[in-house]
């Protein structure tokens, strides 16, 4: 695994040079998409949007899925559940440099890597960001056989998951989060990563 989430103090998706999509994902969620480099748009034009959509809205399902309710007491006669559905997170696709310079700065690691979540823990109506670097997605997905924008939905996926919190520090953690990624991939077809080849 070459991503991890990462604690950073502020956003790191604010780029006044960069094109911005915005997909709403729900009537609730926004997901907006940075391209800071050109290049990511050779897969997002063979990228289905609604494809994209859907597989943001199953990922996301998961941050509904763990909501607990407030149990009832004698002040609350009945269980409530908590409206803390964030209503938006923001998806950087860059390059290389910019990838490698993220990994140094939050994870002091000094080479480029596919995917790196920033959880937003201050912001109950904001998740956080996704950075993704293209030439690293790319090649992947060439050394792999996969189509490129099949690999950039399953490393979505992975950003978001770690949004909501999953990681893969060791094995069972990681195999928890391996299946929840292969079990939403699955809804649009794409066949589980960990079977094929490489993974993320």
């Amino acid at each position: 695994m070459t991503d991890a989430a990462a604690r950073q103090p502020t956003s790191v998706t604010e780029d006044d040079d960069a094109d911005s999509i915005e997909i709403a994902i729900t009537e609730q969620v926004v997901a907006t998409i940075l391209i800071k480099d050109p290049s990511w748009h050779e897969i997002l034009n063979k990228t289905d949007q609604a494809r994209l959509s859907l597989v943001m809205k199953e990922a996301l399902q998961m941050a509904d899925d763990n909501v607990q309710p407030i149990a009832a007491s004698p002040i609350i006669p009945q269980p409530i559940m908590p409206t803390t559905m964030p209503a938006s997170f923001s998806i950087m696709l860059t390059d290389n440099r910019q990838m490698a310079m993220f990994n140094q700065q939050f994870r002091q690691k000094e080479l480029a890597t596919n995917v790196l979540s920033f959880p937003d823990e201050e912001d109950d109506q904001y998740l956080g960001d996704i950075a993704i670097g293209y030439a690293i997605t790319k090649a992947e997905a060439e050394a792999e056989g996969k189509r490129a924008d099949d690999h950039f939905l399953h490393l979505l996926v992975h950003g978001i998951l770690h949004l909501l919190g999953y990681d893969h520090l060791n094995d069972d953690d990681a195999n928890v989060m391996e299946a929840e990624e292969a079990r939403i991939l699955a809804v649009i077809g794409i066949a589980d990563p960990y079977q094929s080849l490489g993974g993320v």
